[in-house]
């Protein structure tokens, strides 16, 4: 089965994206794997709203290893099932807890075992300067991203005001990319993610 890997700095809405996400293709309950950093598995049921209050939140690295869902997707006339692992958010600097750091480690060892990325940036924070600073964790996971040829870029909360202004910094910011604008809350572009998804997968 092939897995789809969602990074991104913490807060960028990496959770609440795959649980919508899964929403979106008809899910209604859920299983969901966590997969510590040394390697415990455990396995517990959600329905999708509860999934959402328990999972999400506004502090940072409320995700702190790696949560799978295995979903179901149309492809052409046939239904294939995948992997969807949503993952610790990783920064630049060297958190302070243990666990977090490891977390991060996870996340980054994964991506060499990924079938498709898919990177979120906060649309909102994406600053004037940004683009001066390549040597932020956004731009490393972009180069990986395509050099391996299996990655889109999705630029979230485009609901908001900010964000749309931000947008057209994004893609001149990482311009090999494909960048779709999305709304993790409210389903915006997820039928362009999907597209996207069916034909990795």
């Amino acid at each position: 089965m092939r897995e789809c890997v969602i990074i991104g700095r913490p807060n960028s809405g990496k959770t609440l994206f795959a649980l919508n996400f899964a929403k979106y293709l008809g899910a209604k309950n859920i299983d969901v794997t966590f997969r510590t950093f040394d390697g415990l598995m455990t396995c517990r049921h959600f329905p999708l709203e509860e999934a959402k209050r328990q999972l999400c939140g506004i502090d940072l690295h409320k995700t702190r290893s790696l949560q799978s869902i295995v979903l179901n997707i149309a492809v052409g006339k046939t239904a294939v099932n995948f992997k969807l692992t949503d993952t610790c958010g990783v920064s630049e600097q060297i958190h302070a807890d243990e666990g977090i750091r490891k977390g991060m480690a996870q996340t980054i060892g994964l991506l060499r075992s990924a079938d498709f990325i898919l990177h979120l940036i906060d649309l909102t924070n994406v600053k004037k300067d940004h683009a001066a600073n390549q040597a932020s964790i956004d731009y490393e996971f972009y180069n990986y991203g395509i050099a391996r040829n299996a990655y889109i870029l999705l630029g979230n909360k485009i609901d908001l005001g900010s964000a749309k202004e931000n947008l057209p910094r994004l893609a001149s910011e990482f311009p090999k990319a494909t960048v779709i604008p999305i709304s993790a809350l409210y389903n915006q572009g997820f039928r362009e993610v999907k597209a996207y998804v069916a034909r990795n997968i």
